[in-house]
């Protein structure tokens, strides 16, 4: 299944370890992504679109807790 080349696509990325996530369409898929990547590792990670900005209020900080 393909992407439309026209669509945002966002990924997790970290801060710590230099993991990259895959793209996903939906914002929430990527800062989902993100939170287990921080649960996993204890790393501080962040969401960014596809032009590797960040995406403000994406950060994500092992022990917060996730906000819905």
């Amino acid at each position: 299944m393909s992407q439309a080349p026209s669509r945002l696509r966002y990924r997790g990325r970290c801060v710590d370890c230099g993991w990259i996530g895959r793209q996903f369409i939906r914002y929430t898929t990527a800062d989902a992504a993100a939170h287990d990547h921080t649960g996993a590792h204890q790393h501080t990670t962040f969401v960014a679109d596809q032009y590797e900005m960040r995406i403000v209020g994406s950060t994500v900080r092992p022990g917060e807790t996730r906000r819905l």
